[in-house]
């Protein structure tokens, strides 16, 4: 009876050792399932916050340029600022591009923009306008973002004499303006583009001053794509996979009180 006792006890202590590992291993992929929630939660809150800086960033860029534009246009004409510059009979079929640089005076100046031709090429006296992931003056937001404006003229068209036309005139009527020798149209469009990037939540590296467009492997070097054609700055930052956000608006220039017909 007591070897029977005894045999007994053991069974009853191998039965209470399984029963606390299995408890234990519920709590081990209880404790697995929480975390893995909350690493998923804190994803998802650290996705929304990104979301929501890049969208202030790009927004603040766009109200800003077009502030100074408000600001500084003596008349539509003036090449100094955004629309005039833009409206520019030169700039047909043209790309400006220039960084949001806090500590720069004006937003938008020909000192500091960089300019591609209908042929994509970088016009060499203009090139100092593309971010530069490298250098610290070129971010905003605490030092966190950088942000990229892009404005794109189409290419001119021949839609005749009256292309240029505005409500309430004859074509005989239409006259072009001039700025500085060079002659601007009445009634202009053009597309611009803000791009936000947050570099330090990526493994890519930054580039500098020095990349060409041919560095699609960099920040610095997708940030000199064009923003049309087979492959563009959306196009590159994505292939690298950077967390970025473009926001796309559409510009006119157009005489005060009248209505444009037809743009160029």
């Amino acid at each position: 009876m007591r070897v029977k006792y005894v045999a007994g006890r053991h069974s009853q202590e191998g039965v209470a050792l399984i029963v606390v590992l299995l408890v234990l291993i519920l709590i081990v992929i209880a404790g697995a399932i929480a975390v893995r929630q909350s690493t998923t939660d804190l994803k998802i809150a650290t996705a929304d916050q990104v979301n929501k800086l890049l969208f202030q960033a790009n927004d603040a860029a766009f109200m800003k340029v077009e502030k100074e534009d408000r600001i500084l246009s003596s008349s539509r004409e003036n090449i100094d600022v955004l629309k005039g510059y833009m409206s520019n009979s030169a700039r047909a079929g043209h790309e400006v591009s220039l960084c949001v640089r806090p500590r720069s005076t004006r937003l938008f100046s020909i000192l500091e923009i960089s300019e591609l031709n209908e042929d994509d090429d970088l016009l060499a006296n203009k090139a100092n306008g593309y971010c530069d992931p490298s250098n610290d003056d070129d971010y905003v937001s605490e030092g966190r973002v950088i942000t990229q404006l892009s404005f794109v003229r189409p290419r001119q068209t021949t839609a005749g004499a009256f292309s240029s036309e505005v409500a309430s005139t004859y074509s005989k009527d239409i006259s072009t303006s001039s700025s500085n020798g060079e002659s601007t149209l009445g009634c202009t469009t053009f597309q611009g583009y803000a791009t936000s990037i947050i570099p330090a939540l990526s493994d890519v590296p930054l580039g500098d001053a020095d990349s060409t467009a041919d560095d699609t492997d960099t920040i610095a070097g997708c940030l000199r794509q064009p923003r049309v054609g087979t492959t563009t700055v959306d196009t590159c930052l994505t292939a690298l996979g950077v967390s970025y956000q473009t926001h796309i608006q559409q510009y006119i220039n157009q005489p005060t009180g009248v209505k444009c017909l037809t743009v160029n």
